[in-house]
């Protein structure tokens, strides 16, 4: 049995996880994720894998405290590809790290996927730009979540390579399609955050010498979007 406390962020993760998937943790650090899984039932196949040797050899650790090495497999290798066409990967977790490393995880390594797969992505910051990549890459968005733990919001992204039937607006990108639908209390509290700073942002930009008029149509920009989804 586990004898670690999987945080909320992780649990969040995990139940974006199908039953019967064959996963793929990447940038697994201690395992937790994979070996939760496996321990509840959820799946008994996972990839393990992480780019540093010391975070491999904690993660191998722990499956092996887990008794869950045959089912678990630790891989030492570069974002994705740790990956092989033999194990069937359908489900790939990316999370806990910036949105923009994310992305360049999926640029390097596109061709180890079959495009089948769900990605769970947990960016901790530059979520939008996260979107943008998949926007652009033609994944579809079929789940997301807002969260808060330790004082951090994390929000969660769950696409598919499948075009959206109807393209996404920049409120979606900025704010997430599901979580615009749902409207959360968390949510509503964020983009409420969001517009004081874009308010803040604005006028010190207004007190500039040179004005950046590029970026200060950016965040009026911005601010219109974000005045509207609290309308």
């Amino acid at each position: 049995m586990q004898n670690f406390h999987l945080s909320k962020r992780l649990t969040a993760i995990s139940q974006f996880v199908t039953e019967g998937d064959r996963v793929a943790d990447i940038g697994t650090d201690h395992a937790y994720v994979p070996i939760h899984l496996v321990e509840n039932g959820t799946i008994d196949f996972a990839i393990a894998s992480d780019v540093g040797e010391g975070p491999v050899k904690i993660a191998k650790a722990n499956i092996e405290a887990a008794g869950l090495s045959d089912k678990i497999d630790v891989r030492l290798a570069d974002g994705l590809t740790g990956i092989k066409p033999e194990d069937a990967v359908s489900a790939v977790i990316i999370a806990g790290m910036g949105g923009q490393l994310i992305n360049d995880i999926l640029d390097a390594g596109l061709d180890y996927l079959d495009g089948t797969e769900t990605l769970i992505l947990g960016p901790n910051r530059d979520v939008f730009e996260v979107r943008q990549w998949l926007n652009q890459h033609e994944f579809g968005i079929v789940d997301e979540a807002i969260l808060e733990e330790d004082g951090h919001v994390y929000e969660i992204v769950v696409a598919g390579r499948t075009k959206p039937e109807v393209p996404y607006t920049d409120a979606d990108l900025q704010f997430g399609p599901i979580l615009r639908k749902q409207k959360s209390p968390l949510f509503i509290e964020q983009l409420k955050i969001r517009g004081e700073k874009t308010e803040a942002i604005l006028a010190g930009l207004s007190d500039a010498n040179l004005v950046p008029f590029t970026k200060i149509r950016e965040q009026e920009n911005l601010l219109k979007l974000i005045e509207a989804e609290l309308a």
